[in-house]
């Protein structure tokens, strides 16, 4: 069975409040939908979002809170640290592994609708950078539901609506003129589909957890193959989930990626490790420098601790060359080089 409540859910992030506020403020006091909201936050940060919007809107915003019914011409927000899920008619929290780098993630309420309410569902991507929104949009799109996106053209940050675009076949620009009818649920409800259980495992709290298994090889229902690629976020290996327009990976405990947030958590991971060998060459100097004042101030063996001064001197040099390319790639990963010719890239 599904839920009796169709849904509105609108993935924001970067340069996306004006476009949000403007789309709130569009919605008439009798909406006929459970409206969720994931914007992208600081998982740590302090934020007004449903006061802003309810001075905005017709309809009553407040944080989702866990467990709670959802109810037509309500609008529940994300909370900072929290995936927003719909299950059953409810509003469900989650402190599961990100998503997309995210938590909360557009990614896992859009999965979550589609699962919950199938072609009920009605999904908008608003400006953002990189692509957490479009797997779930090509779910929403599977199932039958609308996708919405904001203009990529007059969009503060391109790159989210048009991974949407690309990942969903129906996906609409979304006009800027009459944006209530639009967005008005489609009329009736019907059976879900079972596709999108298959293809996330982001839906439920539950499917983010691991599954015990005596097959080092084995994959969750819906993943496509294993990959030799690790997590970014815990190292574990990575599964490719294939879906008709986009294919995105996700580990066995459950962090998972679209293409583009894979690279750049890949890149942020590198630099992670470079500065990790930097501090390691420097602090294998301090020792070697160490053990010569040492041998220097007892008199012990002199040529030994002309073996320490050299190595540390050696160690003291790759460790000031590897920081300085580090540096250059970290401002401009494109630019950053190993001999004058050729890009690294991120």
């Amino acid at each position: 069975m599904t839920d009796s409540v169709p849904l509105l859910v609108i993935g924001a992030s970067a340069g996306s409040f004006p476009t949000l506020v403007t789309l709130v403020a569009a919605l008439p006091a009798d909406f006929p939908a459970a409206v969720l909201i994931c914007q992208h936050t600081g998982e740590r940060g302090r934020s007004h979002l449903p006061n802003i919007l309810g001075r905005r809107t017709r309809l009553p915003a407040s944080w989702a809170d866990d467990g709670h019914a959802l109810r037509p011409g309500q609008i529940y927000a994300a909370p900072p640290g929290r995936h927003l899920l719909a299950h059953r008619g409810l509003v469900r929290l989650s402190t599961g592994p990100r998503v997309n780098r995210h938590r909360p993630s557009v990614d896992v309420l859009f999965a979550s609708a589609a699962e919950s309410v199938g072609p009920a569902t009605t999904a908008v991507v608003l400006s953002g950078v990189l692509d957490d929104g479009a797997v779930g949009a090509a779910l929403v799109d599977l199932v039958g539901g609308r996708v919405f996106v904001e203009d990529p053209a007059t969009a503060e940050f391109s790159s989210m609506p048009r991974a949407a675009l690309a990942a969903a076949p129906s996906a609409q620009v979304m006009p800027t003129d009459g944006l209530a009818q639009i967005l008005l649920p489609a009329p009736g409800l019907e059976e879900v589909s079972s596709i999108a259980v298959l293809n996330t495992g982001a839906t439920r709290e539950e499917a983010m957890h691991s599954e015990t298994s005596n097959d080092p090889g084995f994959l969750k229902p819906g993943e496509s193959r294993l990959t030799r690629l690790a997590c970014p976020d815990c190292g574990g290996g990575l599964a490719q989930v294939d879906l008709p327009q986009i294919t995105y990976f996700r580990c066995h405990v459950g962090h998972q990626y679209g293409p583009q947030s894979l690279a750049a958590a890949q890149a942020e991971a590198s630099e992670k490790q470079l500065w990790s060998a930097v501090a390691a060459m420097e602090e294998q100097a301090v020792v070697q420098g160490y053990l010569e004042s040492l041998d220097a101030t007892r008199g012990t063996d002199l040529a030994l601790a002309g073996t320490y001064r050299s190595s540390a001197t050696e160690l003291t040099s790759r460790a000031a060359a590897l920081r300085e390319r580090v540096q250059r790639w970290a401002s401009d990963p494109d630019q950053a080089d190993t001999g004058g010719s050729g890009s690294d890239g991120d």
